[in-house]
């Protein structure tokens, strides 16, 4: 009989790695609903219009200062027991603003969860990446994109409701961190016999990533990130220009939009074989096309149906980032490598707050800028596609 400490995971395993994920989009999305409230919560604190947004996004900030830090304590001390603290920390600073009535403290206790969703996103990943391998290890790592997803609508929804109760009522929902920790104690186990002596003497030594590798991986990322946000982000402002303005209705195309993301992540399923710069070079020309056509269509309808195909692209491609990332790492090194790729994430995602607002100035509004940033994407897929002619060895597993 095999040895339980042999036995390859199963799927149980493979949820209980999943679900964590999940909480870098709780950090943000559960609170869009009750921001208004919020702001006339504490409309007497001075910059309350700044800090509002700020306790928003604190979390991915810190995901994406801290996420090589917690690469770092992973090859140190392993995975399994930081990850279940940090779950049980998230959300005990979760739930903290549900008892706190002024900014300060509340601004402090987004920090910590900000801090922990490092350590979660990193570790939980790289538990995939140890405990998996082949194409079953780009399934579990792929389905995190749709589970974000996913998750995110299901968040946006649980925001509103619990809103109905007052600004604090959202931040009960955090709490779901600790029966999510108790699935990982119960269902995954610590890599046997990798954690040991070799990974203490190497965790400040760096020199065991692949640099060039890690360098083109986390920067095509950080490309990624800003396309994949700006569709999220910019659809809601796009539509008024097409005559939608209820909010309901707002929501609704929104959500069929993102139906893509997961979708996308199937269609990854099926291509995951071929080369990866292959991959990369169709991928970013599906999503450049789909911007370009975002910011030429007529109506809601054709806007709506070309930002569906750009979500299709970046269910994709996101996976297809995060398996080249993690298919050249060896155990030593793959906490601080999966840091890395998920603070490159995290930048993307704050410079896409950026790239928009300052082409939206230089083009004269945010559908003009959409072409433009459809160009740079169609771009990055024609320097993929060039190393993809120049070098046919590279696959993406």
């Amino acid at each position: 009989m095999q040895p339980a400490s042999s036995r390859p995971p199963g799927i149980a395993t493979g949820i209980a790695l999943l679900l964590p994920c999940t909480s870098a989009v709780m950090g943000i999305l559960l609170l869009v609903p009750v921001a208004p409230q919020m702001m006339a919560a504490f409309a007497h604190v001075p910059g309350v219009e700044f800090l509002v947004p700020v306790l928003l996004t604190l979390p991915g900030l810190c995901i994406a200062l801290f996420s090589p830090v917690a690469g770092m304590l992973a090859d140190r001390f392993g995975r399994k027991r930081l990850l279940i603290i940090a779950m049980l920390l998230y959300g005990l600073a979760g739930m903290a603003p549900t008892l706190l009535t002024d900014i300060g403290p509340i601004l402090a206790s987004r920090v910590a969860v900000g801090l922990c969703e490092a350590v979660i996103m990193t570790l939980s990943t790289t538990l995939i990446g140890d405990l998996y391998s082949g194409k079953v290890r780009e399934r579990w790592l792929s389905s995190q994109t749709a589970v974000a997803s996913v998750s995110a609508l299901l968040f946006l929804a649980l925001g509103g409701v619990l809103g109905r109760q007052g600004w604090q009522a959202p931040f009960l929902i955090y709490g779901l961190a600790w029966p999510m920790a108790i699935g990982v104690a119960l269902l995954v186990r610590e890599p046997a016999g990798q954690g040991g002596h070799v990974a203490r003497i190497r965790m400040l030594d760096w020199s065991g990533l692949p640099g060039r590798h890690m360098a083109l991986s986390c920067g095509t990322t950080v490309l990624a990130a800003i396309l994949f946000y700006t569709i999220q982000v910019n659809i809601s402002t796009v539509l008024p220009a097409h005559g939608v303005t209820d909010p309901g209705q707002i929501g609704l195309f929104s959500a069929l939009a993102s139906i893509g993301v997961p979708l996308g992540t199937l269609v990854f399923w099926r291509l995951a074989r071929l080369d990866v710069r292959l991959l990369l070079a169709g991928e970013f020309s599906l999503i450049a096309a789909a911007f370009i056509a975002m910011g030429l269509a007529g109506n809601a309808g054709l806007f709506i149906g070309f930002a569906f195909v750009g979500q299709l692209a970046a269910g994709m491609l996101l996976p297809t980032l995060l398996t080249w990332a993690l298919s050249a790492l060896n155990f030593t090194v793959r906490g601080r490598g999966t840091g890395l790729w998920q603070s490159s994430f995290s930048i993307g995602q704050f410079l896409s707050a950026l790239v928009v607002p300052a082409l939206t100035l230089a083009t004269g509004s945010v559908a003009a800028a959409l072409p433009v940033i459809g160009l740079g994407a169609l771009l990055v897929g024609a320097v993929n596609l060039f190393l993809l002619l120049q070098n046919r060895s590279v696959s993406a597993s």
